[in-house]
């Protein structure tokens, strides 16, 4: 029994960065040995003590350990991830990041290529970089900082480092001046629209043949005298160029507004200037990245040159949406400021902060991600293919419990004295515990839902679910019946209940973004904030908060 309970709590914890859960271990060791169960508290208080021994394994150990006993279940989870090796990969070498904007909040489509650039960093034993792209002071804000942050860490994943480009701000003022000195940047104070012109029809402007000595002089002036967009950096490439993206681009111009950590700064760097020298000082090797960044790989790799930085090995991949979903984190910030999203946490939006109020677990988007595989061709994907996933690891754990949207009473004449029925809180893990009913009296008032009686007729027989089985008299606004049995009959109609003197009030915000009131049974009081349940014949919903009403977020059926 201790190998077995051992072989599964090691699996699990190497699927989950290291730390193994006892309600995943249970399931996995009764499907094994189903004659476990009959001893279901000493079977828990023993995966407990062996969950505690491998928790304090190092993730290394944890492999290994497992090597030795079951290696066939290693084998087993390669197969399913199934992604292909890394080019140029050296195993303790590698050096990969994710560099995030914190302009909005992060959606799927940014974790399928964060968890890429982690899994292949950790594949090879090597190290992952966090990178906050920071160079708009227009767009950063504290918030999105925070929750990158903590949407990554709910991701299951860890860096060795975490950097902000703001932070090298200095550093891009150098690298500046000195392509300035050496011929090969020039300041332009051509307005936007004449810039893009030229650049259309591929011809210089007068700016471009300054000398060193004028354009030295025209930078520090971007610093003192030139206000926003009267003056760039460009770099001197070849405005004949056939990619457009390298025709004299600008590497740095002037953004007055304040930025959130680097006050008293307003000449920043574009994006491919930035992120070309960051590599460098980062020494990234592989980077996995949207194809939209196609076209400016030969201008990075043209930067990099210049400061003889090794350019990394990219892998571009295609970007993917899901189905009817807005992604756009311009259009969701208009959307959010006009009100006409609840925040970004907004149900109809798939950011993860909303996945993960609706209850979607961090490995169910690991899988999906892995999945879906690295990919250069565009694709829609639907809602079932995540939710699928989610259901996977939240079947299992979800407890299931009554919940009565347009109630109706019913009032139950003739039940046995003392009468006592229990119901599991899992039908399938009955170690999860169970709820007890009693009722004292020959007489209870229930509310049920009017749907379930829309065709019903007198001398009906309906089953209260894991309760009783009752005869309908009077179909009517109030509904009353005759008690008829406790055992379940085969072919009766089973429906759900709660009884009417204790229940509590619940309001569950649908997918839509829309409320579903109703109330359920006295048992979800004890729920905790951030519980996934399974509401009987409604389904899965995450408790967001607690109080005189329990507040959830549906998560999927």
């Amino acid at each position: 029994m201790n190998e077995l309970i051992l072989k599964w709590t090691l699996k699990n914890a190497i699927e989950h960065d290291g730390k193994s859960h006892v309600k995943a271990i249970i399931p996995k060791v009764i499907g094994e040995n189903p004659k476990l169960k009959k001893d279901i508290k000493s079977l828990i208080k023993k995966i407990n003590e062996i969950v505690d021994e491998v928790n304090k394994l190092s993730l290394e150990e944890q492999i290994k350990r497992l090597k030795e006993i079951a290696p066939e279940l290693l084998e087993k989870k390669k197969e399913k991830q199934g992604l292909p090796e890394l080019p140029n990969a050296e195993v303790g070498k590698v050096v990969m990041m994710w560099p995030p904007e914190p302009s909005k909040y992060l959606h799927i489509g940014h974790a399928k290529a964060a968890i890429l650039n982690y899994y292949y960093s950790q594949k090879y034993n090597g190290k992952f970089y966090l990178r906050f792209e920071d160079t708009n002071p227009e767009k950063a804000k504290e918030e999105y900082y925070e929750n990158a942050i903590n949407d990554l860490k709910w991701l299951g994943m860890k860096w060795n480092r975490i950097d902000y480009v703001s932070d090298y701000i200095k550093k891009f003022y150098e690298y500046s001046e000195s392509l300035i000195k050496e011929g090969k940047a020039y300041v332009c104070t051509c307005p936007a629209e004449k810039v893009r012109k030229l650049r259309h029809e591929g011809k210089e402007c007068e700016h471009r043949n300054q000398t060193a000595k004028e354009n030295l002089e025209l930078w520090k002036k971007m610093f003192s005298e030139f206000k926003d967009g009267e003056a760039s950096l460009r770099l001197k490439i070849d405005m004949d160029h056939k990619n457009a993206v390298m025709r004299d681009p600008t590497i740095m111009r002037i953004v007055s507004k304040s930025h959130i950590r680097k006050p008293g700064y307003k000449v920043w760097p574009n994006y491919d200037f930035a992120t070309s020298i960051m590599d460098g000082f980062e020494k990234i090797t592989h980077r996995i990245r949207s194809k939209e960044f196609e076209q400016r790989t030969e201008l990075q790799r043209y930067i990099q040159k210049l400061f003889d930085i090794k350019p990394p090995t990219i892998i571009e991949i295609a970007r993917f949406n899901m189905a009817g979903v807005v992604a756009s984190g311009r259009v969701i910030r208009e959307k959010v400021e006009n009100k006409e999203y609840l925040g970004w946490d907004d149900p109809r939006l798939v950011t993860l902060i909303s996945l993960r109020k609706r209850g979607f677990q961090p490995e169910a988007i690991r899988n999906f991600v892995i999945n879906t595989g690295i990919s250069k061709t565009e694709s829609i994907i639907p809602w079932e293919v995540l939710e699928s996933e989610n259901r996977k690891i939240i079947e299992p754990i979800a407890d299931r419990y009554f919940f009565v949207k347009d109630k109706i009473k019913l009032i139950v004449r003739g039940i046995p004295k003392n009468f006592k029925a229990k119901r599991l809180k899992h039908p399938n893990h009955p170690e999860h515990g169970e709820i007890v009913y009693k009722i004292n009296r020959d007489e209870e008032t229930f509310y049920v839902d009017r749907h379930d009686f829309l065709n019903a007729k007198q001398d009906d027989i309906i089953r209260l679910m894991d309760l009783m089985n009752i005869k309908l008299d009077v179909v009517e606004n109030e509904i009353i019946g005759e008690f008829e049995s406790k055992e379940y009959k085969q072919g009766t109609k089973v429906i759900h209940w709660v009884f009417e003197k204790e229940n509590v009030p619940i309001e569950v915000l649908m997918a839509d973004a829309k409320t579903e009131n109703g109330i359920g049974e006295k048992a979800t009081e004890n729920l905790k904030e951030g519980d996934i349940i399974q509401f009987i014949r409604f389904g899965y919903a995450c408790l967001n908060k607690k109080g005189k009403t329990l507040k959830f977020r549906y998560t999927h059926n």
